[in-house]
């Protein structure tokens, strides 16, 4: 489960490469960009993404939740809330096409997470879990 939830925030750095390419520049919801934002320094971003991200595959997983219900839900929430806890400016000053990019963003997270633990459910063990971890 773990593992989904890192590999799945992974792969948002894969995907801040497409969006500053789609986009010119960073989007308004640019890890390093809240970091600077929240405490001024960029690299808190980073450290909030690799806490939260595993947090929300985590519950995606937990909950069973679909991928392309769960994304929107997460993009939706943090449409609505980021701007309040002042990590971004508020939705009316985002650029063209930023809105629409956090909704593939988010996502495209919850697509690689599902992906990754429906990998690793069908990938066979070649040690039983238990005796893995006693």
């Amino acid at each position: 489960m773990i593992g989904a939830a890192l590999l799945g925030t992974l792969a948002l750095h894969g995907a801040d490469a497409v969006e500053r390419k789609l986009l010119g520049r960073r989007p308004a919801y640019d890890a390093a960009a809240m970091g600077s934002r929240l405490v001024g320094n960029p690299r808190a971003g980073t450290a909030l993404r690799w806490v939260y991200g595993p947090l929300l595959g985590l519950l995606q997983q937990k909950w069973r939740a679909r991928p392309l219900l769960f994304g929107p839900a997460v993009a939706l929430v943090e449409l609505l809330a980021l701007p309040r806890l002042g990590a971004t400016p508020a939705p009316r000053r985002w650029g063209r096409g930023e809105i629409p990019l956090l909704f593939a963003h988010a996502t495209a997270f919850a697509l690689a997470v599902a992906a990754v633990r429906r990998w690793s459910d069908r990938s066979p063990s070649p040690v039983p879990f238990a005796a893995r971890w006693g």
